[in-house]
């Protein structure tokens, strides 16, 4: 933001600053304050010459909304003046700037008066932490109620969200985060990136970096300027530049901690624009998950990592449902994994008008069927995830096998096939060069080796929808891939076993796990049957991208 302003005027201001500086009273008496001294004397030079006369055309020349940018000067080479130039001051006081009427937030039957900021009483400027560069400073009205006495202060999320939305813009602060117990506040551009930062990683202490790495930044590129400048005019008396610690950095944005509390505390407050806070509205919208398909319960740990004291509150794990369309229909902390600890949440979940699903998808299927059952009606089909269906069957194979790779690709090939059109499209992108960065172009040759390894489910099962074969061509399918890697022969001689020992480890593929559950077997495919429970354990024809999202 800049601001036309005649040359003369600007370098009348940069010698007044200069010479406010340079006075030692000046220092004495601001030398504990938490804006660098050119920022204070910059702001007390304002107040004199352009606020104080109350002149509406001198305020609307020098401000743009709220904030007045300190302006360059090449003229001037004070290394005071020069640090703070591009910082921006502003004067939050809607009445002066946006001729507005603010009612009380306690009483809410009258307006509130202007009584005074806080630099004219005490010369303290407002601090606002940015991702751009250094702090801005703030001169904030303190405005009372004449008749329920109470006070607030301009930049307050109670008076912040009751404002117009043009004049809430020019205060560059998210009103959920302008609480009125912190010593400074974190600029929406700021905010912004941490509210997708914190509720992902809960890393309080990167966002903290950032903010401090602004400064320093800013700091480094403002010395180079200075001293670039007077090695170019070949100056002989350069004044050594303003330190960097007490001098340009005079108060330090907040630390991770007291970030990931400001955090919990823009998202339980209602001091917005819509009067709903955002753990409310969450809460609202999960709530409103709608499920008439299939829907899928499973518990996650990694989401409990970003609780800083989740030993305390008891959180090992979270207990979530997610439904047909990816949304999540249920999320709940539980101490262990255990049903009686996310039962209350699933009955609960289960009286929901909106929650009238025909079958069910678990990782655990069908450990505790009857107990869904009871929960959500017999009615409704329980069934096992392709994810973990094809998991429990690769938990019993040897990874160093040397037919390991080949064993996986026949097993999935065995269970679903991808969707032709996608499939054909993918192929047609891999010969063409469109698919990669550098335009590579494929041979079938290429994409069959490819197809050995798992780079290619790797980097091209996202595109591609799978489909589930049906139930008897699953099955057929599956004996046959059986019997192609086992190495013992079975009873019927009619299917010989095709595997092989590893050259190296003299092993087989299959594990004695497997094969424990093989000798038990009354059929061919009882193995699936019981050890992974593949009766049912999918609808045929169903389309999915990928695991589902639980």
């Amino acid at each position: 933001m800049t601001t036309t302003i005649a040359a003369s005027e600007v370098d009348d201001l940069c010698d007044a600053v200069s010479a406010k500086v340079k006075d030692e009273a000046f220092c004495k008496e601001h030398e504990k304050n938490r804006a660098p001294l050119a920022m204070v004397a910059f702001a007390g030079l304002v107040v004199e010459r352009i606020v104080r006369p109350n002149n509406g055309i001198m305020i609307k020349k020098y401000f743009q909304g709220l904030t007045m940018e300190v302006p360059p000067s090449l003229a001037c080479s004070d290394p005071h003046y020069h640090s703070i130039i591009g910082q921006k001051l502003l004067l939050v006081d809607w009445k002066k700037m946006f001729n507005l009427q603010i009612p009380c937030p306690s009483c809410k039957t009258t307006t509130l008066s202007n009584d005074r900021t806080n630099f004219s009483k005490n010369k303290i400027l407002f601090p606002i932490f940015v991702l751009d560069g250094p702090p801005q400073w703030c001169m904030v009205m303190s405005m009372k109620c004449n008749k329920c006495k109470a006070r607030f202060d301009s930049n307050n999320s109670e008076i912040l969200c009751k404002l117009p939305a043009y004049a809430m813009s020019a205060y560059p602060v998210d009103s959920k985060y302008a609480t009125g117990n912190n010593n400074s506040h974190i600029g929406r551009d700021a905010t912004n990136v941490f509210d997708l930062l914190l509720p992902t990683y809960g890393n309080g202490d990167l966002c903290s970096r950032m903010l401090y790495n602004a400064i320093n930044r800013s700091y480094i590129e403002k010395a180079a300027s200075y001293y670039s400048y007077h090695i170019e005019k070949e100056s002989t008396t350069t004044t050594p530049y303003v330190e960097r610690d007490g001098q340009y950095i005079t108060f330090y944005p907040p630390l991770g901690d007291a970030i990931r509390d400001w955090y919990d505390e823009a998202s339980n407050t209602s001091h917005n624009p819509w009067g709903i806070s955002d753990h409310d509205r969450h809460t609202r919208e999960i709530q409103g998950v709608q499920c008439h398909s299939i829907f899928a319960q499973d518990h996650t740990h990694e989401v409990t990592k970003n609780y800083l004291h989740k030993k305390k509150i008891g959180a090992e794990a979270l207990w979530d449902v997610s439904t047909e369309t990816g949304e999540i229909a249920s999320a709940v902390l539980v101490p262990t994994t255990k049903t009686i600890h996310f039962s209350h949440a699933a009955i609960q979940l289960s009286k929901r008008p909106s929650f009238n699903p025909t079958a069910m998808c678990s990782d655990t299927w069908p450990c505790k069927s009857d107990y869904w059952s009871l929960v959500i009606g017999r009615h409704v089909k329980g069934r096992l995830g392709l994810f973990h269906f094809i998991q429990r069957i690769m938990k019993t194979l040897r990874k160093k096998h040397v037919d390991y790779f080949e064993a996986i690709n026949a097993l999935l090939d065995a269970v679903y096939y991808y969707n032709q059109e996608d499939y054909e499209a993918l192929l047609r992108a891999l010969k063409n060069g469109t698919m990669s960065s550098s335009s590579t172009k494929y041979t079938d040759d290429d994409i069959s080796e490819m197809k050995a390894t798992k780079t290619s489910r790797q980097r091209y099962n996202k595109y591609l929808r799978k489909e589930i074969r049906h139930p008897l061509v699953l099955r057929s399918k599956l004996e046959e891939w059986f019997h192609r890697f086992k190495c013992s022969e079975s009873t019927d001689q009619s299917r010989p076993a095709r595997g092989r020992l590893d050259p190296r480890t003299q092993q087989p593929l299959f594990t004695a796990e497997l094969k424990s559950n093989g000798q038990h077997a009354k059929t061919k495919l009882s193995i699936y049957r019981t050890r992974y429970h593949w009766r049912g354990c999918m609808t045929p024809s169903v389309r999915i991208h990928s695991r589902p999202t639980v």
